[in-house]
């Protein structure tokens, strides 16, 4: 038995110790350890005298801790020995997870026997809703409880208007034709007869009805898809970017990512229980051809020994209560921002050899996330930070254990400061990092060199490397339906039917149809024709690529004003501005949503509009082309009809003092809040019709054709001008003539 025991330690991985154990405790661990290896005897000494152990190895040298049993076993399952009341590793931080009294959702999912009660009992009773507690649960089966607020001002036409939402798992994005005509299908005959691709990547089906749920989502899952992952306190789907090319790195892409999402699935048979009476689902789920040869469940279950399993005897990686909030991850390729990279919990980066075949692993970020409260200053977005550097054969375990470092530490105490980026935040990255490490059991190597980031929501036609044409199409706010001559959803299932095409969510709610043969390219852009959507991209501005607006009213609960049902108008207000300036050229990406839990992520945009009160926004700035940085917030509560003054004077400051070839939210990130608010308070509207774009030159309207400019550059000038033994007309003459000096 010892024999065995020594072959086992050597092979688990070191856990990296930051000397937070007690040195009393640790010392007589060892001792008993040493003790109980001579005898033969496994285990070694907690407190009050249980049993239980966990052994590392680190120079040659065997190390032995103290296993605590939990201080809260109502809070562990059976077998459980990790958790937020016992983590594996001890962290000093403000709060212990151990006051949850005003975190309801955490006793809803302690009691809930791995995610069942009381949705299993509510679920099958006379009424048309059910009870808070039974949403906090059926939200881990991939489902929302909403009503139309629409009907507020008649409270018994509301009080019957109680439906659900379900979201779908999609990983990548990516639908067969199969699932899809079933999707279709069910929006038809049991929803509201369209879908909605999220900002996700993922699929919402509204309008199903309590007495219809079961049979809606078993139908998914024997379809082979599900709507496990698609909301509640764990991984949600995983995105990559939507592009379906055929190169070693997107293939890589995507079967990393794919492998993540199963994986990191809760594993409790409440899904089956509940939605297929115990039995599997008849279908393998679709992606999983994207994980052949990987041996899904030893990865999920494969226990370092170091704390990232739990010991739960059904939920091994999340235990009894699930993580604290939810958690995203993504995917993409070196230089392809498609996706918002720095707005999940963490991003992976793949990245290949110069031989371009070989994977050499992937960079890593953490600690994004876009959720805030107003006028609550402890909440806030945050863009991630650069974690380090995983190679291949480690990135799933990596992603284990900053999953058990959430789970672990977390903040549970507060349900608003519950997302990972603010554990991250909290720790600061350095200790943040050394804390995964002492789960990972190995440090994590910096960060490697990679290209510069470029956002592409791949509209348009475009060769997928197999012999094979992808194109990507504009949708509204990503809403499939048939809508005032523009035929969404009867040109995608036409699509769909006729060429069996895959259908692919980008993460800017757009459309993608892949696997085109190239001789089918004419009959698809015939179909899109037909139904409207050819003429319509016909007419898109600049602002449309990137546009996202969230679901907001009438169905959201959350939604302060309005969001989807007014980006259009909004778009065509903000580019009518632009136009009238002469910037009708000008790309930007622009993003609006109904409140400040940021779901069409605005706070990435070079221009966010965040509701704020009905009909009223606040302004956000700063967010770049690049998508890699958080904005600011300009203006708290801007009305709807003040929209196009407020943003006057800032386009003409970004005409008068913009760089060549810097946009829009790149100039605002280099100037700042406070240039700008000075300029717009002194800038009166029309006068951007005087600016020389580029030079930081308005010219004024006196009779003399005089030239109006600031102190500072009014001395600049002067001094140029006498270096180049001029006048300062003659020097102001030529530099507006020809641009010389090397002025900026």
């Amino acid at each position: 038995e010892a024999m065995a025991l020594d072959s086992a330690m050597a092979a688990r991985r070191p856990a990296l110790r930051r000397g937070r154990r007690e040195g009393r405790a640790g010392l007589a661990c060892g001792v008993f350890f040493f003790l109980a290896v001579g005898c033969g005897v496994v285990g070694s000494l907690g407190r009050g005298g249980a049993l239980g152990s966990r052994v590392g190895a680190r120079n040659g040298r065997v190390r032995s801790f103290a296993v605590k049993e939990p201080a809260n076993v109502e809070w562990f399952g059976p077998g459980q020995k990790y958790g937020p009341q016992n983590p594996a590793h001890k962290f000093e931080k403000p709060y212990e997870n151990l006051e949850l009294k005003k975190n309801k959702v955490e006793f809803d999912k302690k009691d809930s026997v791995l995610l069942k009660e009381p949705l299993q009992t509510e679920l099958f009773n006379d009424e048309i809703s059910i009870t808070a507690s039974a949403v906090n649960i059926l939200k881990h089966h991939g489902s929302y409880q909403q009503q139309n607020r629409d009907l507020r001002s008649n409270r018994a036409e509301m009080a019957k208007s109680y439906q659900f939402m379900l979201r779908l798992k999609v990983p990548c994005g990516i639908t067969t034709p199969e699932v899809y005509k079933v999707l279709d299908d069910l929006a038809t005959d049991y929803g509201q007869n369209d879908l909605k691709a999220t900002t996700r990547q993922a699929w919402q089906l509204h309008g199903v009805l309590k007495g219809n749920l079961k049979h809606v989502i078993s139908t998914i899952r024997n379809a082979g898809s599900n709507t496990l992952g698609g909301c509640g306190d764990i991984n949600r789907n995983v995105m990559t970017s939507p592009a379906p090319f055929a190169s070693p790195a997107y293939t890589n892409m995507r079967k990393y990512a794919s492998v993540i999402a199963q994986i990191l699935a809760p594993q409790s048979d409440a899904f089956a229980d509940i939605w297929l009476d115990g039995e599997k689902q008849a279908t393998i789920e679709y992606w999983q051809k994207y994980t052949e040869g990987v041996d899904l469940e030893q990865l999920a279950n494969y226990d370092n020994g170091l704390g990232v399993m739990t010991g739960h005897d059904s939920e091994p990686l999340y235990g009894k209560t699930y993580l604290p909030r939810k958690f995203k991850i993504a995917v993409t390729v070196e230089g392809d921002n498609s996706l918002d990279l720095y707005i999940n919990d963490i991003g992976l980066v793949t990245l290949m050899e110069e031989d371009g075949e070989t994977l050499k692993g992937f960079n890593v970020v953490v600690g994004g996330g876009m959720g805030r409260t107003h006028k609550k200053e402890t909440t806030f977005a945050r863009a991630a930070d650069h974690l380090g550097f995983v190679k291949p054969e480690d990135v799933y375990e990596l992603c284990k254990a900053i999953v058990a470092t959430q789970r672990d530490h977390g903040n549970r105490e507060v349900r608003a400061n519950a997302r990972m980026k603010y554990l991250v935040h909290t720790l600061g990255i350095d200790n943040f990092r050394s804390l995964v490490e002492e789960y990972y059991g190995k440090k994590i190597e910096p960060t490697a060199p990679m290209k510069e980031w470029k956002f592409s929501d791949w509209l348009g036609w475009h060769d997928q490397g197999d012999g094979k044409m992808f194109k990507g199409f504009y949708v509204t706010s990503g809403r499939i339906r048939d809508e005032n001559g523009v035929n969404v959803k009867t040109a995608l299932r036409t699509i769909v039917d006729e060429i069996s095409a895959d259908v692919i969510l980008t993460p800017s709610q757009n459309i993608i149809v892949s696997n085109i043969p190239p001789e089918s390219q004419q009959r698809v852009d015939a179909i899109l024709a037909e139904n409207g959507i050819e003429k319509d991209e016909t007419a898109l501005t600049p602002l449309h690529e990137g546009a996202i607006a969230c679901a907001a009213l009438p169905l959201c609960g959350l939604a302060i004003t309005e969001a989807e049902r007014v980006i259009e108008q909004y778009i065509d207000r903000v580019h009518n501005l632009m136009d009238k300036m002469g910037m009708g050229d000008q790309k930007m990406i622009f993003r609006m949503t109904g409140c400040p839990n940021g779901c069409g992520r605005p706070y990435m945009a070079e221009l966010g509009l965040v509701g704020s009160g009905p009909d009223a926004y606040q302004i956000w700035l700063g967010g770049t082309q690049e998508l890699d940085g958080v904005g600011f917030t300009y203006k708290d509560t801007v009305k709807q009809k003040d929209l196009e003054s407020e943003l006057e004077p800032i386009f003409a400051l970004y005409k008068l003092r913009k760089k060549p070839t810097e946009g829009f939210g790149n100039f605002c990130k280099r100037v700042g809040k406070a240039q700008i608010m000075a300029f717009s308070e002194k800038y009166k509207p029309g006068s951007y019709k005087d600016i020389v774009e580029g030079k930081n030159i308005i010219i004024g309207k006196t009779k003399n054709k005089s030239i109006k400019v600031n102190e500072e550059l009014h001395t600049r000038l002067k001094t140029l001008a006498k270096k180049n033994k001029m006048t300062l007309q003659q020097f102001t003459t030529k530099l507006l003539m020809d641009g010389s000096f090397g002025m900026d």
